[in-house]
């Protein structure tokens, strides 16, 4: 019997000790995550598209996309202090605290690939991120109407933070010679150049009749910072109207 209590008396003192260890808190116990927040992020949407109009030359209306991140689903919801969101923009995140709601907009006047850092503080001040990748792309509408010198188009294609550059962007633009007096009308010759930091890139011409109208429809991949869409009416006097469609477009 003396060599059996021998052998059991240390390990009664090893589960002893484990579990004043385990009552005290010294292992696996503090920072358990099931008993703190529990962060869930809802995207009412990953995409947007930034729309302008320019008429004339002149910006006639913008629309900026926003996506709203819903924060309500998050377990143990008011032990946060904080909710916030930061787009990635290079501006300061935009926070909430819980007793003024569950849902942060934000609105992107830029476009890019965006990594959207959301996230929540809890009370203990541990905090906790989630990434969510947002596209936003861009339209551009440009109309001339009745030009005989028709205006530089230009626009930048540089995203709005320091994420990927474009894929690519879309460029339709319609030419028409109104026929504004039948037995006078003149057909006129039109040229197209998209022109960027390393000089003209693309370039195309066209003969456009007395009341007729063409479309020049091209794609340019992977382009940098500015450029500009130039149209010159090479030969006859009529006056046109112009219509630039550009997409900039992203990949992801």
């Amino acid at each position: 019997m003396g060599e059996l209590g021998s052998t059991w008396s240390p390990i009664r003192a090893n589960a002893l000790l484990l579990s004043t260890l385990l009552l005290s808190g010294c292992i696996g116990l503090v920072g358990d995550d099931s008993e703190g927040l529990g962060l869930v992020v809802e995207p009412d949407s990953r995409y947007g598209v930034i729309q302008l109009s320019f008429e004339d030359g002149s910006q006639t209306s913008v629309i900026y996309p926003s996506v709203t991140f819903d924060f309500s689903a998050s377990t143990n919801y008011g032990q946060s202090v904080v909710f916030g969101v930061d787009p990635g923009d290079g501006g300061e995140p935009i926070t909430i605290a819980p007793s003024d709601g569950s849902e942060i907009s934000v609105e992107f006047n830029k476009h890019g690939l965006y990594s959207v850092n959301a996230f929540g503080v809890d009370e203990s001040g541990l905090r906790i991120d989630r990434f969510i990748e947002v596209k936003i792309e861009q339209r551009i509408d440009w109309y001339e109407n009745n030009t005989g010198t028709p205006e530089d188009f230009v626009f930048d294609s540089k995203p709005g933070n320091d994420g990927p550059i474009p894929s690519h962007f879309l460029l339709n633009s319609t030419v028409e010679n109104p026929s504004v007096i039948e037995i006078d009308g003149r057909e006129v010759d039109v040229r197209w150049e998209i022109v960027n930091h390393e000089g003209v890139c693309q370039t195309a011409y066209e003969n456009v009749g007395n009341g007729d109208q063409t479309l020049w429809k091209t794609i340019h991949f992977g382009p940098l910072a500015v450029h500009e869409v130039r149209l010159t009416i090479e030969e006859g006097q009529d006056r046109i109207n112009v219509h630039h469609a550009l997409e900039i477009r992203y990949v992801g």
